[in-house]
């Protein structure tokens, strides 16, 4: 049965009449929109306590969105070339608990993205005048700008932030070169004065000449408080994603967490006209999940982070509790507040010194979740095995990971444009397909394999990857700032930063085209059995590999 959009509501105020369109539904059902824009204000979001990956979830636990389907089994929104405009840094829409979604033919876009453009229009001597786009609010006093969005019905401030707190880099935009640097060298660093000059444009005098680039988009955010994503998918099924445009992400992008199938296809992530910048951080982030990943003819551009993220979380060892009993604990403070393992899951143990795995995997027989505390009581069907206990450097020297949640992945016929970070990371066991794309302007390694027990605890040791077919552009203009990554990067990361052993296994790269000039094309360590041919390069050929041929396990 088809609802339509326009009985449920007036489209300048949409919030509470999607709430209501969506309250209708039944199994089978479309919702279907008009080609207009629909505006959805926090002031009238639906909020909900949950938990997301790789934000700082904990310190904002209460989330606020603009759209939710929650829930719901076999539903297809059809936009019709509809506009989602979302006013205030909330999630624009999320599918929790649903199955059989797709989502089609419409466009999310922000009123006031957080991201803060600041563009370069003229230098002169020790002042420099910027212009921000058209909804871009602020208030000037000496020093200091105070960036903010506010609600137009109760004034009620939505988010705010001076000059660049809580931000640790800022992206610069020159043409399609995007590369980040330190705040030391950002917009408000070294300042004299700030004054308006009106017509969205602000003059900044500083103490001494700055070095900014004429033209360039310095681009600002809050990136010590990802406060939500702008899409959220949770404990989901068969969720897809045909034909959408993505102008901007609140946060953190289209988060998708422990679901299963999941798919993109003809998805624009572009950012729109008279804005540089695409997401708060990554585009397309894909945290413990299972079954297929599949991201087909898609355009990934501008983003404030990496394009794709794809990986499992690593728990640390933290207690045993009997023999069959132990708590783990999330570690990165970006981590945590979700539940990452269900009943009947399979769980392999490593050793963060190594990443060896250790021989077999285990059955959550029970696992009870300590959300304030980010960790988890898990209990097992088999015994635990008898080194979990040890030691190495002073730490805990086992993680876990849930294996279940390893899917097979498959990227092809995308476009990489314009990444200051990695085109793609992918670790995951499942079977990795990434071919026909093409990548140019990314400052860092255009794919990245890495497996972290160390740092960001993302997991993911590779066992069936082939990168084929490819076109890989290193056209970054080292006049601006020099890039050293290599095109391809394979680099686990351990606890004391040694590859004792191979830690992926079975990698092929083959019949790509690399235009790197300087740099090298690969750069891999710890692989067990890669296998590289039939790649044409222009530019460095050299390829540099540290790898193994045998695999060991360490006695249980």
């Amino acid at each position: 049965m088809n609802l339509y959009a326009k009985d449920f509501g007036n489209s300048n105020n949409f919030s509470a009449g999607f709430a209501d369109a969506v309250s209708k539904l039944n199994s089978g059902d479309i919702l279907s929109f008009e080609n207009i824009e629909y505006h959805f204000y926090k002031d009238f979001s639906q909020r909900r306590e949950i938990h997301m990956s790789n934000t700082d979830s904990l310190r904002n636990p209460n989330k606020y969105f603009g759209m939710i389907l929650e829930n719901l089994d076999d539903i297809t929104i059809e936009g019709n070339g509809a506009t989602f405009i979302i006013h205030g840094d909330i999630c624009a829409l999320g599918v929790l608990n649903c199955k059989n979604i797709t989502l089609k033919d419409f466009t999310i876009r922000y009123h006031s993205p957080s991201v803060i453009e600041m563009k370069v229009q003229q230098i002169h001597k020790k002042k420099v005048v910027f212009s921000v786009p058209e909804n871009t609010f602020y208030n000037i006093s000496g020093k200091t700008v105070e960036f903010y969005e506010k609600s137009p019905f109760s004034e009620r401030i939505y988010w705010k932030y001076i000059n660049d707190e809580n931000s640790s880099i800022q992206v610069i935009h020159s043409g399609s070169n995007v590369f980040r640097v330190n705040n030391d060298k950002g917009v408000f660093h070294n300042v004299k004065g700030i004054k308006a000059l009106g017509n969205n444009k602000i003059e900044i005098e500083y103490s001494s000449k700055p070095k900014f680039i004429e033209g360039a988009v310095y681009a600002i955010t809050q990136d010590k408080n990802r406060n939500t994503s702008g899409v959220f998918v949770n404990e989901s099924e068969n969720v897809k994603a045909k034909r959408l445009n993505i102008n901007y992400l609140q946060g953190f992008g289209w988060l998708s967490q422990m679901c299963g199938d999941i798919s993109f296809e003809e998805c624009n992530f572009v950012p729109s006209e008279n804005h540089r910048v695409s997401s708060f951080a990554d585009l397309i982030h894909i945290s413990s999940c299972k079954g297929r990943v599949d991201i087909k003819k898609c355009l990934f551009e501008h983003p404030h982070d990496d394009a794709i993220n794809i990986h499992g979380v690593f728990l640390r060892f933290k207690e045993k509790l009997d023999s069959k009993s132990a708590v783990f604990e999330f570690v990165h403070d970006q981590q945590g507040g979700y539940s990452a393992f269900h009943e009947g899951n399979k769980v392999k143990f490593y050793y963060r010194d190594s990443l060896e795995a250790m021989l077999g995997e285990y059955t959550v027989k029970q696992a009870i979740d300590y959300i304030d505390g980010k960790s988890v009581s898990l209990t097992f069907e088999e015994e635990l095995p008898k080194n979990i206990e040890t030691i190495y450097d002073g730490q805990n020297n086992i993680v876990i990971e849930n294996v279940t949640y390893c899917p097979d992945v498959e990227i092809s016929d995308c476009r990489f444009e314009a990444i200051p970070t990695r085109g793609i990371l992918c670790t995951t066991s499942g079977k990795a397909r990434i071919w026909g794309n093409s990548f140019s302007h990314i400052y860092m390694a255009h794919i990245y394999i890495s497996n972290d027990a160390n740092e960001w605890y993302e997991s993911g040791p590779v066992r069936d990857m082939e990168i084929y077919s490819n076109s890989f552009y290193k056209d970054f203009d080292d006049s601006l700032k020099k890039s050293e990554s290599p095109v391809i990067l394979i680099e686990p990361i351990t606890l004391g930063g040694k590859i004792k052993a191979a830690v992926h296994r079975n990698i092929k790269i083959f019949s790509n085209n690399f235009e790197n000039k300087k740099v090298y094309p690969i750069i891999a360590e710890g692989v067990e059995n890669i296998g590289i041919y039939s790649n044409v390069f222009k530019g460095k050929s050299k390829i540099k590999l540290k790898h193994y041929t045998t695999q060991t396990n360490r006695d249980e």
